[in-house]
C-alpha cells in the first residue's frame, strides 16, 4: 500500500512540527514521495508530497523528479518564499521536468500529482495539482481542504453527488491534471490562515482515503506529533482493504 503523508502542527508564531509517515503495502514500487526544507534565515519551511500515477511507468521517477525541482527552486530563486508566483514556478519547472523524462526514455511521460505547502511567520501559501490533499483542521474541526483535480471533485462542485457518495464514486481516481501530462496543468494556488496548535496535513489519496474526522482530531491534540501519525497509519493500514493504495 503506497502511502505519503506530512502532517504540520503550528505552535506559535514561529515554530513548526512535522511528521511523516509512507508504507509501500501490497505495491512492487512505492511511487510517492515527500519533502522539508527550511530557510532559517526566513524562518519559512516548505512541505511537499508528490504521488506518482500508478497507471503510468516510471511514477517514483516522476515524483522524484519534482522533489529534486523543488530543492534546485528553493536553493537558487530570489523570490520571497511566502510568494504564491514562487510556489506555481515550482510546480511549472516540476511539470517541465516530468515531461523530459519521457524524451529520455522514448516513451509517453510518467504522471505525478504535487502538492506544496509553503509556511512562513507572515504567511501560508499551497499550490496544488492532482489530488494529493492538503487538510486544515483546528480544535474546533475541519476549517478547510483543497479542492481535487478529478471527475469526482467536477461531480461534487456540481451538485451531481453528495461528500459522502463521493467517497465511492467510481471515477474518484480519473484525474483531470497531472504533471507530466500533454496539456499545460493549472495549479490551484491558495492561501490558509492556520492558528497556534492548528494541523495542516499533506495526505496523497492512499492515505486520506483511510482517514476520518476523529483521526484528524487526534492528530490536532497530539503532544508527540511523530508517535501519533505512526501508530495511526499502521492500524489504519493493518484494517485497510486488499489492494488499497
Amino acid at each position: 500500500m503506497k502511502q505519503e503523508v506530512q502532517r504540520a502542527n503550528l505552535q506559535g508564531e514561529r515554530a513548526l512540527h512535522y511528521a511523516s509517515f509512507t508504507a509501500i503495502g501490497d505495491r512492487k514500487e512505492n511511487q510517492d514521495r515527500c519533502l522539508v526544507l527550511e530557510d532559517a534565515a526566513a524562518g519559512a519551511y516548505l512541505l511537499a508530497v508528490a504521488d506518482g500515477t500508478g497507471g503510468h511507468r516510471n511514477g517514483a521517477e516522476a515524483a522524484e523528479a519534482c522533489m529534486n525541482t523543488i530543492r534546485e527552486e528553493w536553493a537558487v530563486s530570489r523570490t520571497p518564499v511566502e510568494s504564491p508566483e514562487r510556489i506555481d514556478r515550482m510546480i511549472m519547472r516540476s511539470h517541465q521536468a516530468v515531461k523530459a523524462l519521457a524524451h529520455e526514455r522514448e516513451h509517453r511521460p510518467p504522471q505525478t500529482t504535487l502538492t506544496i505547502l509553503v509556511v512562513t511567520p507572515s504567511a501560508t501559501w499551497s499550490g496544488h495539482v492532482g489530488d494529493t490533499r492538503i487538510f486544515h483542521y483546528s480544535d474546533a474541526g475541519l476549517q478547510a481542504r483543497t479542492r481535487d483535480h478529478s471527475v469526482t471533485e467536477m461531480k461534487l462542485a456540481s451538485g451531481r453527488i453528495t461528500e459522502e457518495e463521493a467517497q465511492h464514486d467510481p471515477d474518484l481516481n480519473l484525474l483531470t491534471q497531472a504533471l507530466g501530462s500533454r496539456d499545460l496543468p493549472q495549479a490551484s494556488i491558495q492561501q490558509w490562515h492556520p492558528q497556534a496548535g492548528d494541523l495542516l496535513c499533506l495526505a496523497s489519496d492512499g492515505a486520506w482515503s483511510l482517514l476520518n474526522d476523529d483521526d484528524f482530531r487526534l492528530l490536532v491534540a497530539s503532544n508527540s506529533l511523530q508517535q501519533t501519525t505512526q501508530d495511526l497509519m499502521t492500524g489504519k493500514l493493518e484494517q485497510a482493504p486488499s489492494g488499497q493504495d
